[in-house]
């Protein structure tokens, strides 16, 4: 065995513990760092209050959620709600245009948040049946969306 004096090997335990704390806490959290690229169009820990599209809010009232003015179609307002909550983006390089014109937008309203989240819609092709570009107003960002998406998340008629 090693003959070591007292102190060090109090050093020596001092050290193997700072390389245990580092191994069962800082290796897990770098971990959990670089697989944190998920977008979702709100966060995953905030809590949706109100969707306001053109002419219709996703609005909840106590346990339920709500559609009003009720669209002249039929939509689970649920469904919708979940849908806003829980859709994954996909992210997608453009090239910078500046004469893009959105189709839709829609206005999310978190809790305790002043400010409401502006996601802005856009034809990816130039066609209204295609698919689709988001992008939330003032980032550069665009995330590329399906036009059967496009239709759940933004109330849109569109033929496929």
């Amino acid at each position: 065995m090693i003959k070591l004096s007292r102190r060090n090997w109090n050093n020596v335990l001092i050290f193997a513990v700072l390389i245990l704390m580092f191994v069962l806490y800082g290796i897990p959290q770098r971990l959990a760092e670089h697989t944190a690229d998920e977008y979702r169009l709100i966060p995953a820990d905030a809590e949706l209050l109100m969707v306001a599209f053109a002419n219709t809010r996703l609005i909840k009232a106590g346990p339920q959620w709500q559609l009003q003015p009720a669209p002249a179609r039929a939509v689970d307002a649920a469904q919708l709600a979940l849908a806003w909550q829980h859709s994954l983006l996909t992210p997608v390089e453009v090239v910078s245009d500046t004469s893009r014109v959105p189709v839709a937008q829609a206005s999310v309203q978190l809790v305790g948040q002043v400010a409401p989240l502006i996601w802005l819609l856009y034809p990816a092709d130039g066609s209204a049946e295609g698919p689709y570009l988001l992008q939330q107003a003032g980032d550069g960002q665009f995330y590329q969306l399906s036009a059967a998406q496009a239709a759940r998340l933004f109330l849109l008629d569109v033929t496929e």
